[in-house]
């Protein structure tokens, strides 16, 4: 089964670094002041009815919600069509117009509307992260990778490795209590697994299709931890939220209900849209034959997700505080848009649960 990768390490840039690759997607004019007044009831008619989703790569199961509702049709009862892209810089592309909204790391997100980037945080992707890691067979304890290299993320600046380097410092793994050399082995953890599996480092994070080969090779698995810290987010630019309010609500409505057909009946259970839902991630010519062999309630991925899209302050602080982020206020109208399509479908925006790991 393949469980979804926290790719926060995909093209993250904080600092100095993300204010030089975004500088050319910052708007020189002046953005009109706040989000637009959404009146009560039912939206208006969507302005712009064709909506281009950005996201880092393809995932059938991370980006799901769009994949379903699309199929089911919430997408068309909302009067849009939904396309889906692949964008080296998510971000970037929103900000830029070449997207219209996108899915990007939090951290990504706190740095570029830093940095002034004119894009908004509308709603929340992913509310939860799973943390997974490795040891070589002959290590019993922490103290046993002092010497050694060992992996916590895959380059450089990744805030990612500093929720790792947390995660393990809480389940009685301190790294920073031994002498070990951090290596960056490129971004994907197949790179990881590889640098694992030929005895080059002794300790790595990893993922679901990771697991065979680590197993293989007489791996410990240590750690398997579920943290309620948000994980991906929607953004929108400014400036096109502020001139498509309908059709940005009327986006969220619909995936909304997609995320709850792959969550239902909640997260933390099997899901029992589960057949239909991988019914339809073949169609779209996704090969989900190990999906479907799998009698884990983490078949698609819904644990990771809240079904109302939740994201607020304490999310957007959590995620400062845990990627060690210059601090920055969260300007909470950027889910206004986010609180009138959950209003629309009687939700809240109350956090996540605290789930068992499986």
């Amino acid at each position: 089964m393949r469980t979804t990768r926290n790719r926060l390490g995909i093209a993250v840039v904080g600092g100095a670094a993300a204010l030089t690759l975004l500088a050319a997607c910052a708007s020189p004019t002046p953005t009109p002041e706040g989000p637009v007044d959404l009146g009560d009831g039912e939206p208006g008619a969507a302005e712009d009815t064709s909506i281009t989703v950005a996201i880092p790569f393809p995932d059938i199961t991370m980006y799901s919600m769009f994949t379903l509702a699309t199929d089911l049709g919430y997408y068309e009862d909302e009067g849009l069509t939904v396309e889906v892209i692949t964008a080296d810089n998510v971000t970037a592309a929103v900000a830029s117009g070449s997207a219209d909204i996108g899915v990007e790391s939090t951290g990504t997100v706190i740095d570029a509307i830093r940095g002034g980037v004119e894009i908004d945080l509308v709603s929340g992707h992913y509310c939860r992260q799973n943390f997974d890691f490795a040891v070589q067979s002959d290590v019993k304890s922490v103290e046993d990778l002092d010497g050694t290299s060992i992996v916590l993320a895959g380059t450089p600046g990744d805030p990612a490795e500093f929720q790792r380097a947390q995660v393990l410092k809480e389940e009685g793994w301190d790294v920073s209590s031994i002498n070990a050399e951090v290596v960056y082995p490129g971004p994907g953890s197949e790179s990881w697994t590889e640098f694992f599996v030929n005895d080059k480092i002794t300790l790595q994070p990893f993922y679901a299709d990771d697991r065979a080969a680590l197993e293989e090779h007489g791996a410990n698995i240590v750690v398997e931890s579920l943290r309620n810290w948000a994980n991906d987010v929607q953004i929108a630019g400014t400036k096109w939220a502020q001139e498509n309010p309908n059709s940005l609500v009327r986006f969220l409505r619909a995936t909304l209900k997609g995320t709850d057909f792959m969550t239902a009946p909640a997260p933390g259970e099997f899901p029992e849209n589960a057949e239909e839902a991988l019914d339809i991630y073949e169609a779209n010519d996704f090969d989900v034959a190990e999906l479907r062999e799998s009698d884990s309630v983490w078949i698609l991925d819904g644990h990771l997700a809240c079904p109302n899209l939740y994201f607020d302050d304490e999310a957007w602080d959590t995620t400062i505080e845990t990627q060690k982020l210059e601090p920055l206020e969260f300007d909470d109208e950027q889910l206004v848009y986010l609180r009138k399509a959950q209003d629309l479908l009687g939700l809240d925006n109350e956090g996540p649960a605290t789930l068992t790991y499986p």
